[in-house]
C-alpha cells in the first residue's frame, strides 16, 4: 500500500511538472509572437486601424439611432390615429424603436472614447475585430428569427376567431417582419464594412503568420 501511495504521489508530481513546463513554453511562445508583432506592426498602424473601426461603429450607431427615433415618433403618432391592426402595428414599431435606441445610444458614447482605441496590441486588435464580426453575424441570425416569427404570427392570425387577438398577431407580426428586415440589412452592412476594413488593413499581417511546430513565426516581405 505504501508503494502504491508513493507511485501515486510521484505521478502527481510528474503531471504537475509537465503542466508547468507546458505553461512556461506557451508563455514563451506568446511572448515571442507579441515581440514579433510589436517589432513589425507599427503602433501607429494599429491606432489608425482601431480609430477607423470606431468611426465605422459611430456611423452605424447613428444610423440605428435615426431609425429608432423615427419609429418612436411616427409609431407613437400613427398608433393614436389608427384602430385595430394598424394601431398594434405602429405601437409595436414604437416599442421596437425604444429598444433599438437603448442599444444605439451606449454604442454612440463608446464610439467617441478614443482612448480605448489607442495603444492596443496586435493581439487585442485582432481579437476585438473578430469579436465585432462575430457579433454582427450572430445578430443577423437573430434577425432571420424575428422575420420568421413575424411571418408565422401574421399567417396564423387568420385562424384566430377573436378580433383583438387576430389584430395583435397580424399587426405585431408585420412589425416583426419590418423591424427584422431592417436589422438584417443593418447587421449585414456593418459586418461587410468591418470585414472589408480588416481585409484591407489588418489581414495582410495575419496572413504572414505560420506555425512551425514549436511556436509562431512571422514572414516579413520586402
Amino acid at each position: 500500500m505504501s508503494i502504491f501511495i508513493m507511485l501515486k504521489h510521484s505521478l502527481a508530481i510528474l503531471l504537475i511538472w509537465i503542466s508547468l513546463v507546458s505553461s512556461a513554453q506557451t508563455d514563451i511562445d506568446t511572448a515571442r509572437s507579441h515581440f514579433i508583432f510589436k517589432q513589425y506592426v507599427p503602433q501607429a498602424t494599429l491606432d489608425e486601424f482601431n480609430l477607423r473601426q470606431q468611426l465605422i461603429n459611430r456611423c452605424g450607431m447613428y444610423a440605428l439611432s435615426g431609425w429608432a427615433l423615427g419609429n418612436i415618433v411616427y409609431g407613437s403618432i400613427a398608433s393614436g390615429l389608427n384602430n385595430g391592426e394598424g394601431q398594434i402595428f405602429h405601437a409595436s414599431n414604437a416599442i421596437w424603436g425604444g429598444i433599438n435606441l437603448c442599444i444605439a445610444l451606449p454604442g454612440v458614447v463608446s464610439a467617441y472614447q478614443k482612448d480605448k482605441a489607442l495603444n492596443l496590441t496586435f493581439g487585442k486588435t485582432a481579437l476585438q475585430q473578430h469579436g465585432i464580426e462575430k457579433l454582427y453575424l450572430i445578430n443577423s441570425v437573430l434577425d432571420i428569427v424575428y422575420i420568421g416569427t413575424g411571418a408565422a404570427a401574421w399567417g396564423f392570425s387568420d385562424r384566430v376567431i377573436s378580433t383583438k387577438n387576430r389584430n395583435m398577431l397580424s399587426g405585431g407580426g408585420k412589425s416583426f417582419i419590418l423591424q427584422g428586415g431592417f436589422l438584417a440589412l443593418f447587421d449585414w452592412t456593418m459586418y461587410i464594412v468591418h470585414s472589408q476594413h480588416a481585409f484591407r488593413h489588418l489581414n495582410r499581417y495575419i496572413g504572414s503568420l505560420s506555425y512551425e511546430g514549436n511556436g509562431l513565426s512571422y514572414k516579413l516581405q520586402f
